[in-house]
Formats: structure tokens, C-alpha cells, sequence
């Protein structure tokens, strides 16, 4: 927790935990420069805007699927979440992709796949980069003085304190990390790998599962620990011997605050979780700070509106009910599309602001399988109907010398296109004699040595009579033989999240001001709330969630 600093800061942790398991099989899993030079140019095309306000969207319908009325806090990460299920997207195909898609608030009608993956690997290098270039995307940042302190002759001509915390850049610190942990002796489609290493700097290490289950969950628990600077441990205590991967998501944030809270004027105050006439209250530990921060008052749902600005364009929004209660907060964050927070965070002006704000440490867990079934994500869990073919089963006469090309060259061609579909079948035998053949599912036909095209199956001839011949002889349908399926079996998803102060010399100079100005909002968060940690160049939510209880 980096207890020898002396800034205000907050410091956070989470860790999404996708485990896949097969039937026993055999199965392996620098951003190039190229896109890092585009994403410099372009940090916010219209593309990586649709992508980035999926995610938003996303966080709304898992908020909905987990509230409940006994939780403390609901809050977890939506970029973690997003950052597995994207994974999980690259490898899918049929009904599986379809309801990933939807699921994410996407569709391949408004943005091609590659389009798709390539958003977000854009969006994902541009959160961790901390490039000084890329701008903000909030109106209220480009004059971050209040609006009285602008007004006043009385200050004009008198510089401003620098807070002291501007003078560290490393002050604010954001790593994503995506491991890949496969049972020993798997194989990857080598587009898959190349994919997932060049858009989600994904790490792969192959473990013995079932042999070595000891050393694979203390190298999968060491891992975590390092990703999330000892915030999170020991999240593995036991391996499923049929398991054949584990994709690991992990956000690891630690931001200084622009202005700190005054270390010295944190004490108790009452917090009323069933309002300010309810039953129930207590004392919670309270920072308070007093200083220019951007405001809205939402009046068709009165709501009132903070932010509260980190270092390097990170802001925590604060969103609290007028006599605020769990039913209130609930019922406003049903409201919070990308849409609605984006207009609110443009309507938002300076102001000088007293704020009360709880101390926090949240620790949060949830089984993300249980929520996302709640919100239509079935097959992928499903030993039987998960399509993740393209993950181990990838056409070799593509694989073969994916590693020599280019990221968006592989992304278009795992469109599943006829003129896709027919160009790997005569890459692989020029003279392939074309047939289609209807009524197979993807999977099957994937199996059988055929190309997919969405609707379709498209092989050579002799490859076709040869799969009826053996599917009469085996009197089956062709399902995937046990050895080969591979499907979803858990998603975990862990939060740890520490909002607190810690005195400063500078904190004196910046407090000498303030106490000149008088505020012109007094922001109480004495009830529930609703907050989100946003990124602002990419417009990306770190954490999101109602805070019921922050005790």
C-alpha cells in the first residue's frame, strides 16, 4: 500500500479470473509500432467512441444484474471485465459470439470484428501510456479555475500555488495486466496468439494443472500478487483437473489526488444509509477538502454531481441522491447509459466546492458466470454449445506464417466472409473444387476441415464426401469428439479499493488559498452513492457501483 508515501492517493486493485476447462485435451496459447504511431495520431476516432461507451453500457447492465439489498458496495471494474470478455470474444464464433456481442452492447452490423478488437486494443494501450499528447476529452479541464475566483480583481494578478503533487509523474500509476495460463502441452491457433499478445499484451505461461496443481496455482496467485502490487492474493486455492485455460484480467491503479483532503480535518460523521430521517445511522471516518472542482446539478433526477480530479486525467464522479437511500441511488443508476454520463460530464462547470468525503476500503467479489447467464451470455459456458474453436482450431494454412503478419491483416481475414472462407480453402489446396454445405453447425464444420461462412459451410468436395461417409459410419452427428471441446467454467472477479489522505507539506499553501475563497457548493456525501473512476482521455470506467455502506 506504499505506506511510506506522505500524498493523498488512492490506491486499487481487481482482478478478473475467466477459467476454461475442456474435456481433456491437447490444446497454446508490442503492440506493434505501426498502431502504437496511429493511436498517438488518433487517441478518440468515432470507432474507439463506440467501443469505449460499450463498456459504460456494459457496467450499467452488470450493475442491474448484482444489486440486491443487503450488499455494503456493488462496485467493481468495468475495464477488467471488458479486457476478459474481449479476450474471450477474439477466440469466438457463432451463437457464442453472438451473445458476447450482445452482451457488450456491440454488434458487427455497426463495427466489422476487426474493428472491434482493434478499438480496443487502441483504447487499452492509450489508458496505461500516461502520453502527455493525448488530450482530455471534458470541457471542464480545459478551465479548471472557479468560476469566482475568475471573477474577483482581488486575485487576479496573484499566481496560483502549484500542488505540490505535480511534481512526480509518476504519481499516477495504471497497469493492465492479461495472463493466459494453459495446461501444459496446449496449442494455439497462432493467429489467436498473435492477436492476444499484440492487442492485449496478454502473457502466456503453459502449467501443469493436473499433475503439478500445487505449483500452478502458487505461479497463478504470484502472478496476481505482482500484477496488483500485493493488493490481491491468493485467489486460486484450487485447479479443476479438466480445466485447459485461465484467462486473468488485472487492473492495478494508484492515483494521487489533484488537491488533496486536509489531512488534519478527517473525523467522524454521521453517515445515514436509510436516509436523513431513517433508522440506522453511524459514525464513518470523513475526509474533507475544500477547493475548485467541476459541478452539476442534474435537476430532473436532483441529483448533484462532483468530480473529483486525480493527477493525469483520471476523475472519480460522485453522484448523490437528494436525501439519499439504497432505493434512490438504485433507481438512478438504472439511468446511467454512456449516453446520459457523457452529457452530464460535458454540462459539468467549476466551482468552488466544500467537499465531506468517506474514507474507504471496499473489498468486493463476484462470480461473473452467474451474472452474465442473468444478462443472456449462455453458451459459453456450455460443455456442449461454447463455440471457442478459434482459440485451439485454427486453419494451418493460415496459422502457419501468422507470425509474419500484420494485426489488422489477420483481424480481416477472420472475417467470416464466402471470399474468406474460399481463399483459405484454395490457400490450402489450390485446386479445390468448391462446395457448400448447409444444415451444419460452425463447430462441426470446423471439425470436418471446411471453412465458416456466417451462415454457411463451405469445402472442398472430396472434404465433404469424406465427412458424409464418416458421419454415416459413426451414425452420429458429428459433434466435436470429447477430447476437443473447450468451454467457460468460471469467472471470477475481485476488487480491492482504497480511497484515502495523507498529509503534506503543501497541503498548507493549498489550504491557505481556499480559505479565502468561499465555496460556493457544500457537497455532504453523508448517504448513498453512486460513483465511477473514469479515465478521460479514453473515456474508459476503472471502477463503478453504488456504495451503500462505505464502513
Amino acid at each position: 500500500m506504499h505506506s511510506g508515501s506522505s500524498m493523498s492517493w488512492m490506491l486499487a486493485a481487481v482482478l478478473l479470473v475467466t477459467v476454461l476447462v475442456a474435456e481433456p485435451a491437447t490444446a497454446q496459447i508490442n503492440r506493434g509500432q505501426k498502431q502504437g504511431h496511429m493511436m498517438q495520431r488518433n487517441p478518440q476516432t468515432a470507432n474507439t467512441k463506440k467501443v469505449s461507451d460499450s463498456v459504460t453500457n456494459l457496467a450499467q447492465r452488470i450493475a442491474s444484474a448484482i444489486a440486491n439489498q443487503k450488499s455494503k458496495t456493488e462496485i467493481f471494474s468495468p475495464v477488467s471485465i471488458a479486457g476478459a470478455l474481449s479476450l474471450l470474444l477474439l477466440g469466438s464464433g457463432g451463437k457464442t459470439q453472438t451473445e458476447l456481442l450482445n452482451v457488450m452492447g456491440l454488434s458487427t452490423q455497426d463495427l466489422s470484428f476487426r474493428d472491434i478488437h482493434i478499438s480496443f486494443g487502441r483504447l487499452f494501450q492509450d489508458l496505461v501510456s500516461n502520453e502527455p499528447s493525448l488530450e482530455p476529452l471534458v470541457t471542464w479541464r480545459m478551465n479548471d479555475k472557479c468560476n469566482r475566483l475568475d471573477d474577483s480583481e482581488d486575485y487576479e494578478d496573484e499566481p496560483i500555488p502549484e500542488s505540490p503533487n505535480k511534481q512526480n509523474e509518476t504519481d499516477l500509476v495504471m497497469k493492465i495486466g492479461n495472463g493466459i495460463f494453459a495446461q501444459k502441452g496446449t496449442m494455439f491457433d497462432p493467429r489467436y496468439d498473435k492477436l492476444a499478445k499484440d492487442l492485449y499484451k496478454s502473457e502466456l505461461q503453459q502449467l501443469d494443472f493436473v499433475g503439478n496443481e500445487s505449483n500452478s496455482v502458487r505461479v497463478i496467485n504470484n502472478w496476481v500478487y505482482n500484477q496488483t502490487h500485493g493488493r490481491i492474493a491468493d485467489i486460486v486455492s484450487h485447479i479443476n483437473p479438466d480445466t485447459i485455460l485461465m484467462i486473468v484480467n488485472t487492473l492495478y491503479f494508484r492515483g494521487l489526488w489533484e488537491e488533496q483532503f486536509q489531512p488534519l480535518a478527517t473525523r467522524n460523521r454521521r453517515f445515514f444509509p436509510n436516509g436523513p430521517n431513517g433508522p440506522d445511522s453511524f459514525d464513518v471516518l470523513t475526509m474533507a477538502k475544500s477547493h475548485c472542482m467541476p459541478y452539476y446539478f442534474w435537476e430532473e433526477e436532483n441529483v448533484r454531481v462532483v468530480g473529483v480530479p486525480y493527477r493525469q486525467n483520471v476523475t472519480m464522479y460522485i453522484f448523490l441522491p437528494i436525501n439519499s437511500t439504497r432505493e434512490l441511488v438504485q433507481q438512478l443508476q438504472s439511468k446511467m447509459s454512456a449516453e446520459r454520463v457523457n452529457d452530464i460530464v460535458t454540462k459539468m462547470k467549476m466551482k468552488s466546492v466544500s467537499l465531506l468525503f468517506p474514507k474507504m476500503h471496499i473489498s468486493n467479489s463476484l462470480s461473473l458466470k452467474n451474472v452474465l447467464q442473468q444478462l443472456g451470455v449462455y453458451t459459453v459456458f456450455d460443455r456442449r454449445e461454447a463455440d471457442l474453436y478459434s482459440l485451439l482450431h485454427g486453419k494451418q494454412s493460415l496459422s502457419s506464417n501468422a507470425g509474419a503478419m500484420e494485426t489488422e491483416d489477420i483481424l480481416d481475414m477472420l472475417e467470416d466472409t464466402p471470399e474468406n472462407a474460399i481463399f483459405e480453402l484454395k490457400r490450402n489446396d489450390p485446386n479445390c473444387n468448391i462446395q457448400y454445405r448447409e444444415g451444419l453447425l460452425r463447430g462441426e464444420c470446423l471439425k470436418s476441415g471446411c471453412a465458416w461462412s456466417r451462415d454457411r459451410c463451405i469445402c472442398c468436395s472430396e472434404l465433404a464426401q469424406d465427412f458424409r461417409r464418416r458421419r454415416r459410419a459413426t451414425g452420429t452427428d458429428m459433434m466435436p469428439a470429447k477430447n476437443e471441446t473447450i468451454f467457460v467454467n468460471e469467472m471470477l472477479h475481485k476488487v480491492d479499493l482504497t480511497v484515502n489522505e495523507r498529509g503534506t507539506e503543501g497541503g498548507a499553501a493549498t489550504a491557505t488559498l481556499i480559505d479565502r475563497i468561499s465555496s460556493q457548493i457544500n457537497f455532504i456525501v453523508n448517504g448513498p452513492f453512486f460513483m465511477f473512476i473514469r479515465e478521460e482521455t479514453t473515456r474508459l470506467p476503472l471502477f463503478y457501483g453504488n456504495v451503500y455502506n462505505p464502513k
